[in-house]
C-alpha cells in the first residue's frame, strides 16, 4: 500500500506509536491518498553518493548522500484513483508512507519527501493488465550520534 499526500499537509496522530496507523491516515483528511492495489512492490537498492580516499583526511571513502527507494505497479485501478493520481500533478513534490504485506508501515510520522512524477497508465498487450508502473526515491536521513558520544579530542594538537 501507497500512501501520498499534499507536501504542507498537516495532522496529528493520536497513536502512541513511532508511525501512524491505517485507521488514522484514513481519517485525517482529504488530502490523504490511499492506493491499496500494488503489484511487484520492491524495495530498490540503494543510490549511493560518495567521495573517493583522496578527498578526505583519513583516505578512507566517504558517504555524502543515500537514497532509497521502491518501485511497483498500480494495478488494480478505476475513476477514482486516477482522478486521485490527477489531483496530485499540481504538486511538485509529495509526501510519501508505504505499508508492506506484512503490516509495516515506513515514513515515520512526516513521511518521505518524493518527486511527484507517476507516468500514464500503459498496457502490454493481449492478456496483460493495464498498470500504473512507479518508482519513488527519496534522500536517506544520515544517522547522527550524540555529543556525548562524539570524539572531540581528535580536534586537539596534543591528542
Amino acid at each position: 500500500m501507497v500512501i501520498l499526500a499534499a507536501p504542507d499537509t498537516t495532522f496529528s496522530f493520536s497513536s502512541d506509536n513511532l508511525v501512524p496507523t491505517v485507521a488514522e491516515f484514513t481519517t485525517a483528511g482529504s488530502d490523504i491518498f490511499i492506493i491499496s492495489d500494488i503489484a511487484n512492490g520492491v524495495k530498490m537498492a540503494p543510490e549511493i553518493q560518495s567521495i573517493s580516499a583522496a578527498d578526505t583526511p583519513d583516505n578512507l571513502e566517504e558517504v555524502i548522500s543515500e537514497m532509497d527507494g521502491i518501485s511497483g505497479n498500480i494495478v488494480r485501478f478505476n475513476t477514482d484513483i486516477y482522478n486521485d493520481l490527477e489531483k496530485l500533478n499540481c504538486y511538485k513534490r509529495l509526501r510519501m508512507w508505504y505499508v508492506t504485506n506484512k503490516g509495516y508501515c515506513f515514513g515515520g510520522l512526516t513521511g518521505y519527501l518524493i518527486k511527484n512524477y507517476i507516468p500514464d497508465w500503459t498496457h502490454d498487450g493481449y492478456g496483460n493488465r493495464s498498470k500504473f508502473p512507479f518508482e519513488f526515491r527519496w534522500f536517506k536521513t544520515p544517522a547522527t550520534t550524540t555529543g556525548t558520544a562524539q570524539d572531540m579530542a581528535y580536534l586537539d594538537l596534543t591528542n
